[in-house]
């Protein structure tokens, strides 16, 4: 193989999965801003596309059913959090993701092709399904002021780490063991940026934003490996992955810190 050709792939692809994470980022903050029900729709299309190419980033037998297990239970998590629940504004999120989890199970047991790699299988759509969950925390949170500002910081943090490890990858090699302490330290900065620039909520902010930028990377990370991230489409959902990931961040940082952006 060509190491010239192999460098230019790689760059490729590392500077397709910023560029979708920076837009990723973006839609899901605009559309939080815009309002808390926009949010609701922005996660609905995110969450159609992820399930579409799951399969084939993961090299999943049944992709058919398995997109089908993952948009059933995806919008059924989404709307667990996105219709009235009372006083408690994720009542029916446990109930939901139980429903999905058991849908998982069905799908295996209704296959036909003789469960190969049913292990695999399973495992990995239930990893989706967690991912779906942690996008379901944005929802609630941007029905508050506080919260907001926090799913922005996170968001935030999640594109400017993005940013951090693709530029540092354009450096010389001794640089790499770096990207994850910058990327720490950028998507800190950038959550307390957001939080200053509000005049409310900055360390709350600067603690979602270093530990938004953590998770994001370890995902896009963990994924970078797969061979199937030559194509573009596993690039768009490895994208997506590290951007929805992080929706729990500012929700947990809100339970300890910052009690005020929880919704009432």
């Amino acid at each position: 193989m060509d190491p010239v050709t192999d460098s230019v792939e790689v760059e490729t692809s590392t500077l397709s999965v910023t560029g979708t994470v920076i837009g990723t980022a973006a839609f899901l903050g605009l559309t939080a801003v815009a309002g808390g029900a926009l949010v609701s729709v922005a996660l609905a299309v995110l969450l159609v596309v992820l399930a579409w190419g799951w399969a084939g980033t993961l090299g999943l037998p049944t992709p058919r059913g398995t997109a089908g297990v993952l948009l059933l239970g995806g919008l059924a998590i989404l709307a667990s959090v996105s219709l009235p629940a009372g006083s408690v504004a994720l009542a029916w999120l446990p109930g939901a993701l139980a429903i999905a989890m058991m849908s998982a199970l069905l799908h295996q047991l209704l296959r036909r092709d003789g469960r190969p790699r049913v292990a695999e299988s399973v495992s990995s759509v239930l990893f989706a399904l967690s991912l779906f969950t942690c996008s379901a925390f944005f929802v609630p949170l941007a029905r508050t002021r506080e919260g907001l500002l926090l799913v922005v910081a996170a968001l935030t943090a999640a594109a400017l780490s993005a940013v951090v490890a693709t530029a540092m990858r354009r450096l010389e090699p001794r640089w790499g063991a770096w990207q994850v302490p910058v990327a720490l330290l950028v998507g800190g900065a950038g959550g307390a940026a957001v939080g200053v620039l509000s005049g409310q909520l900055w360390t709350a902010c600067l603690v979602a934003g270093v530990l938004a930028a953590g998770v994001s990377h370890a995902t896009r990370t963990m994924f970078s490996v797969l061979p199937t991230m030559a194509h573009r489409r596993p690039r768009a959902v490895v994208a997506l992955s590290s951007v929805l990931v992080v929706g729990v961040v500012p929700y947990a940082v809100a339970l300890t810190v910052a009690p005020a952006a929880l919704p009432v």
